[in-house]
């Protein structure tokens, strides 16, 4: 799977039909912001592989329809993303509705077939692009907030990170 970092996408592959770019645009380089400064203020590596931002996903040159960003730092990950929900890869409905999602989720250490354990989300739903970009940067300033706020230690020591099937 490729990535492209914002500055070199196109607004038109998850808002076709955007009437306010330069709002639009704003906002998510709002977003891009937020996510590169949790990145270093965590001291993580590179978020979503597109230079520490926002990235478009692109396989096999189909352009998954969506902003997306990562960033992990001693087995926490934090997570956003904005997209409109497909039902599979060749439903090419666009927006509306646009959904924009965070999450903090740890790596399991105790069940290897676990996946992990999400430990604070917050998703909302959006009818037009300015406030679904919007909702991206006020998603990723969440985050941003509680990376600030707790360490990668602290979350991956939450009981909530644990599997309830794990032998103690």
């Amino acid at each position: 799977m490729d990535t492209i970092p914002l500055s070199r996408g196109d607004l038109r592959w998850v808002f076709p039909e955007v009437r306010d770019p330069e709002a639009v645009r704003g906002a998510l380089s709002e977003a891009d912001e937020h996510v590169r400064a949790l990145t270093r203020h965590l001291g993580a590596r590179e978020a979503g592989r597109g230079g520490g931002g926002l990235v478009f996903r692109r396989t096999e040159g189909i352009v998954a329809a969506g902003l997306f960003a990562a960033t992990e730092a001693a087995g926490a990950d934090f997570t956003a993303g904005l997209y409109f929900p497909r039902r599979c890869l060749w439903d090419l409905r666009w927006g509306p509705p646009w959904e924009v999602e965070a999450e903090i989720m740890v790596v399991c250490d105790e069940v290897p077939d676990c996946g992990g354990h999400t430990l604070a989300a917050r998703a909302d739903t959006f009818t037009t692009p300015p406030e679904a970009a919007r909702g991206l940067a006020e998603a990723t300033a969440w985050l941003l907030e509680r990376g600030r706020a707790a360490s990668p230690a602290f979350w991956r020591s939450r009981d909530d990170a644990r599997c309830r099937e794990a032998a103690p």
